[in-house]
């Protein structure tokens, strides 16, 4: 009955992040339902009031050592299994390795690419 309303790329993708607020800092290795260009949805059973702005740190395991993204954002969501997040600002490093990540795990990675509009 409800129809997709958003256009971007979602892929799933399993990482700790960290949430901090003014108020409270949430700490979860999570299996994040999805993420795009936009934003994420974090599983987790803390929880953050919609519409709290918050910095979200998405750590990156592999081969070098603290490899991160870093945005801000906010709460636009919550459920029982977690929060729906929306992201406000990223710096250039942090947009390039987020770029990457979904363009590594999307099944059409072309279709990253024509999501990026510039500012």
């Amino acid at each position: 009955m409800s129809k997709e309303r958003r256009k971007q790329t979602r892929v799933q993708f399993e990482t700790e992040v960290i949430l901090k607020s003014e108020k409270s800092e949430i700490r979860s290795n999570v299996n994040s339902k999805d993420i795009s260009l936009k934003g994420m949805y974090v599983r987790t059973r803390e929880k953050m009031p919609v519409g709290t702005y918050c910095d979200i740190r998405i750590i990156l395991t592999g081969s070098t050592d603290n490899l991160f993204i870093s945005l801000k954002g906010r709460i636009i969501r919550q459920d029982a299994f977690g929060l729906g997040i929306h992201f406000d600002s990223v710096d250039l490093d942090s947009f390039q390795h987020l770029k990457n990540l979904l363009m590594y795990n999307a099944p059409d990675p072309d279709a990253i690419e024509k999501e990026i509009v510039p500012s």
